[in-house]
């Protein structure tokens, strides 16, 4: 989502409001699934479907 009241403008994540560039900076870095999913409060999956949507949007 993109809330001006969050991130700046930049997309957040719905349920908790962190950046999603946070994330995936993370994930490009090496950082594994889990232990993002874990340092956010989300699960595996949301992290892997996040992960999707920005490789199918830069593509």
């Amino acid at each position: 989502m993109i809330d001006p009241r969050f991130g700046r403008e930049r997309p957040v994540v719905a349920a908790n409001r962190v950046a999603v560039k946070a994330i995936t900076d993370l994930w490009e870095a090496g950082e594994s699934v889990e232990d993002i999913a874990y340092d956010f409060d989300m699960t595996p999956e949301q992290i892997g479907v996040l992960r999707h949507a920005t490789v199918r949007l830069a593509a």
